[in-house]
């Protein structure tokens, strides 16, 4: 994040977390932190294969993808908290002009858009952990796994690297759904809403598709490196749990949006009824009359204002770009369609 973004509030209401501190002392390195973190993800994938070898582990070459998956992982995770962040802090800087609060309450929701607290990415990080040691006692590891048991320093190493990669995980879940939180607070609290003043309510949207389709990204990268988890249901349980996931993640944040779109819309229709009804009971009055200068004036006050009923009509009441909504669900449907399916052709082909 950009140093002259990122403002704090003049007291700050808690300490950030350790990930937050990571980085933001990533960000004062004196190289860009995606080169640290190509670094990072190199080292790891490395660092792992030299102790493969060391062990003389080099034949088991099926451990290859979940080596390089694991070592980019981390600096992956990392990354995506990072980013997300950034964009939070962009969006509510664009939303500023159309929220109703003072500089005190803006500059203290950029403080939580952007930074968590100490314990709750510690207590997520360590129950995704620890539901992940837990896993093998009630599925199948695939059959790639087996060469660990031959193999215990480099199985050691691997774990390490694995679980935390699996803890930053959980972080991210806490991450993600904690910032969505907040942005619906945003949404349903403090917007003021303008049905002619679109576009600048569309920024959070692309944060909440970001979101989604990061979390897709890894959950389906990791399938494409494990096909035979397809053959497991508690592991098909998990991969549909995490997309229906993805799809809370994108709508959700919005809701608040949404109602109080659909909410001015309905009252702008309303008054524009109520307009009609005054102008038709003069229309008639000026027909029975048989007015006609007045018939042609109301009539066309009348087409200008069924003008500005068809053109309020049609304002979406959801706070995104058809493209984006568009993407998201393609992104969520077109690999989950071809899971379920891959999935009942390994159940035809074992029988």
């Amino acid at each position: 994040m950009d140093k002259t973004e990122k403002t704090f509030p003049e007291q700050r209401p808690y300490e950030p977390s350790i990930v937050d501190r990571l980085n933001d002392w990533v960000e004062r390195l004196p190289l860009p932190a995606l080169i640290f973190q190509i670094l990072l993800g190199l080292a790891l994938i490395f660092f792992q294969v030299i102790c493969l070898g060391l062990e003389g582990g080099l034949y088991a070459k099926e451990l290859l993808p979940v080596i390089i998956f694991n070592g980019a992982a981390v600096p992956f995770l990392l990354a995506r908290i990072h980013l997300l962040n950034r964009e939070a802090v962009a969006a509510v800087n664009s939303m500023r002009p159309m929220l109703e609060m003072n500089q005190a309450e803006f500059d203290d929701y950029r403080y939580r858009l952007s930074t968590m607290p100490f314990w709750g990415p510690l207590i997520a990080g360590t129950i995704l952990t620890a539901s992940v040691i837990l896993t093998p006692l009630v599925s199948n590891p695939p059959a790639r796994y087996a060469a660990l048991v031959d193999l215990p320093v480099f199985s050691v190493v691997y774990h390490i690297i694995d679980k935390l990669s699996a803890f930053l995980f959980g972080v991210i879940l806490y991450h993600t759904f904690r910032q969505l939180r907040l942005i619906n607070s945003i949404n349903s609290r403090h917007l003021r809403i303008n049905l002619f003043h679109l576009r600048t309510l569309n920024a959070f949207s692309r944060l909440t598709a970001s979101t989604a389709l990061g979390l897709l990204f890894f959950i389906y990268l990791w399938m494409l490196i494990n096909p035979e988890l397809l053959a497991d249901p508690v592991l098909i349980a998990y991969s549909v749990l995490l997309t229906s996931l993805a799809v809370i993640i994108f709508v959700w944040p919005l809701w608040g949006i949404h109602k109080l779109m659909e909410d001015k819309k309905v009252q702008a229709l309303h008054d524009i009824d109520l307009r009609f009804e005054t102008l038709f009971k003069e229309l008639n009055r000026s027909i029975d009359e048989d007015n006609h200068e007045e018939t042609d004036r109301l009539n066309r006050t009348i087409a200008s204002l069924d003008v500005q009923y068809t053109r309020i009509s049609d304002v979406p009441t959801w706070p995104w770009r058809a493209e984006t909504a568009r993407l998201v669900l393609t992104a969520i449907a077109i690999p989950l369609v071809l899971m379920v399916l891959q999935y009942f052709v390994l159940q035809a082909l074992n029988r």
